[in-house]
């Protein structure tokens, strides 16, 4: 779930420089542009993540158990099958930047993504994600179906948009095929998430271990 930031100043903190400081101030405005710099500058200081979109900045609310279950299980799977190879799986912490026609840029933070670029040890957001993956909720599935289905699907690296459902043992994924995507669902906890992109595969036994009245 995402709110305008013009209605809080988690942005700053104190002991955070002048401009900073003002910056905090002008983002009550609810029609105030933040550019990107100012963003990423603002978060380095922040207790809260924040979502950036084309010049407007939303705070994440908090997550469910399950929620928190479902995207450790896709990190921990995920990782531990990529394990010695060129790609690797990150978790929400690393924002994916999306850049669009017209100087418009994204940063949303994605419950999991696996990139096999090989990051630098200080990058903050990833460019190039081959998968990446986003857990529904009734709070956030407008957005994660909506908005973010578009901005990802621009992503020239991006060839998996798995979204998945926390309540029922349901994923539905969108798979790039050349030049256009195919939607695929999975509706039953022995189905398998096949991920041929980066040579794995997931049970959805595993992607909903531990939660409560599906695995």
């Amino acid at each position: 779930m995402r709110r305008a930031i013009g209605d809080r100043s988690a942005l700053t903190r104190p002991g955070v420089n002048a401009s900073l400081a003002r910056m905090s101030n002008a983002l009550r405005l609810e029609d105030y542009h933040v550019t990107p710099e100012q963003y990423l500058a603002a978060e380095r200081f922040s207790d809260v993540k924040h979502e950036y979109v084309a010049g407007k900045v939303y705070a994440m609310a908090g997550t469910t158990a399950d929620h928190e279950r479902i995207a450790s299980n896709i990190v921990r799977e995920l990782g531990n099958r990529l394990r010695g190879r060129k790609c690797e799986v990150f978790s929400s912490n690393l924002r994916v930047r999306i850049r669009q026609p017209g100087r418009k840029e994204f940063y949303y933070h994605p419950d999991a993504l696996v990139d096999c670029t090989g990051l630098p040890g200080r990058a903050i957001y990833a460019e190039a994600p081959v998968v990446i993956f986003e857990v529904l909720s009734p709070e956030t599935e407008r957005v994660d179906v909506g908005e973010k289905l578009a901005c990802y699907r621009s992503l020239p690296s991006l060839c998996v948009y798995a979204m998945v459902n926390q309540i029922n043992a349901a994923i539905t994924i969108h798979r790039r095929n050349g030049d256009e995507w195919d939607t695929e669902f999975l509706g039953r906890v022995d189905a398998i998430l096949e991920l041929p992109e980066i040579e794995c595969s997931l049970p959805l036994s595993a992607i909903y271990e531990r939660v409560g009245g599906i695995a």
